[in-house]
C-alpha cells in the first residue's frame, strides 16, 4: 500500500511540473521579488517532500 501511495505522489509531481501547468505560471510577475515560476517550483517541491515524508512515517494502526 505504501508503494502505491509513493507512485501516486510521483505522478502528482510529474503532473504539477508538466508543461501546461508550468506555462500558466511562466510570466514576468514576481512575489516579493522572486519570479512566480521559481516560487511555484519551490512550493511544488516542498509539497512533494511533505507528502513523501507523511507516507513514509505513516504507521498502520491494525
Amino acid at each position: 500500500m505504501r508503494y502505491n501511495r509513493l507512485v501516486l505522489v510521483a505522478f502528482l509531481f510529474l503532473g504539477l511540473i508538466n508543461f501546461p501547468l508550468i506555462s500558466l505560471v511562466d510570466s514576468s510577475k514576481t512575489i516579493e521579488g522572486v519570479p512566480v515560476i521559481y516560487a511555484y517550483s519551490l512550493v511544488v517541491w516542498l509539497v512533494v517532500i511533505a507528502f513523501t515524508g507523511i507516507i513514509l512515517n505513516y504507521k498502520n494502526k491494525k
